[in-house]
């Protein structure tokens, strides 16, 4: 029985890593857009971007910051 193809989520999950990883509620949303790994782009405490809000602009997020809930937040598919 073949595996069920994965979702393009899922996928990128999988393919890209992330330069940090912290137990920020961030990295359960699907709109967190996190830094690749070597990319060198962002601020050193900058962990990724929220894609929704202040939309067409990315919101970044840094590694300190505590967001204990947000409007935009909806989990990862």
């Amino acid at each position: 029985m073949s595996e069920a193809m994965p979702t393009p989520t899922e996928f990128l999950n999988k393919v890209l890593e992330a330069e940090k990883k912290t137990d920020h509620i961030c990295w359960k949303c699907q709109h967190f857009k996190w830094v690749i790994k070597d990319s060198q782009l962002p601020p050193a405490d900058i962990i990724g971007w929220c894609k929704k809000i202040h939309w067409p602009f990315y919101w970044c997020i840094g590694e300190n910051e505590v967001i204990k809930e947000c409007y935009a937040f909806e989990p990862r598919k």
